[in-house]
């Protein structure tokens, strides 16, 4: 009885071991084999505040908070294993490492091609172009040399920050720049940020007379004069109303509401334009 329990407890003590090297071992692939990449040197073209700033991004792809982004993706952005997995309580553990692997792996290898290489239009394999983890990550300045290097303002994808959504969620520069969202949710650019790069986007072909979702383009329309605590005053909404932003009556309705409260001066200023209408 006593050799029959010392074997068990020999076998029992293995596959603990087994199962503790096998468990280190999937952690050690889903993250450090990725993560300890060292980002190339960057192209001579890139100056040395460029290169502060790629290399800025570059330590933000590793961030957990890419891991909690995860939760949020779904179609092409995750593997299917991982979206398997994501679906069962009992896997959600290996599923956030493997959801911050299938997000933060590409995005770096497609910004190492962009710091090796000096191009501004790399895109992921998804269709995320590189210049929207700048926008993320408020390098304003480096958005605008990207796009002087050829990344299109009006190229549609779906931004790990619309993934989530249900229905179409495609979206462009154009808009993810009226969000200004911060990578993490956690801030957004100034107001005079989000003019100044919609206004040299604008300049450098980008237009919001064509979006590639009216829903989500009407709700980040509205977000800086619907939120109290970040109104801007209504510019930015007043900006892309001038620049050929096409509002269906229902929304146009919405629009005067959120002004009438938040920003009555430039609500006359676009009435008076013919580009609101003037509601008793």
């Amino acid at each position: 009885m006593k050799r029959l329990f010392r074997i068990l407890t020999i076998i029992i003590g293995a596959l603990l071991v087994l199962l503790v090297c096998s468990w280190y071992g999937f952690c050690y692939w889903a993250k450090n084999s990725w993560q300890t990449i060292e980002p190339p040197p960057c192209h001579e073209s890139w100056n040395e505040q460029q290169c502060a700033d790629l290399l800025e991004i570059d330590n933000a792809l590793r961030s957990p908070d890419i891991a909690a982004i995860s939760f949020f993706c779904r179609g092409d952005l995750l593997s299917p294993t991982t979206q398997w997995m994501m679906e069962r309580k009992w896997c959600q553990v290996p599923a956030l490492l493997l959801g911050w692997r299938d997000l933060g792996m590409t995005a770096r290898a497609a910004l190492h091609e962009t710091m090796r290489t000096g191009k501004g239009d790399i895109l992921l394999p998804s269709g995320i172009p590189v210049a929207d983890f700048a926008l993320k990550c408020h390098k304003t300045e480096l958005v605008k040399e990207m796009v002087r290097r050829g990344a299109n303002p009006n190229h549609v994808y779906i931004s790990w920050h619309t993934a989530g959504y249900v229905g179409d969620n495609r979206t462009n520069l154009i808009w993810e720049t009226f969000a200004g969202n911060s990578l993490n949710f956690e801030s957004r650019i100034t107001q005079e940020e989000r003019l100044e790069l919609l206004e040299f986007m604008h300049a450098n072909g980008g237009s919001v007379s064509t979006v590639p979702n009216q829903w989500l383009a009407t709700t980040h329309l509205m977000l800086p004069i619907a939120q109290s605590h970040d109104n801007d005053g209504g510019r930015a909404t007043a900006w892309a109303l001038r620049h050929g932003m096409q509002l269906s009556d229902e929304d146009k309705q919405n629009c005067v509401q959120f002004m009438q409260k938040h920003a009555p001066e430039r609500l006359r200023e676009l009435q008076q334009e013919g580009l609101l209408p003037t509601i008793p």
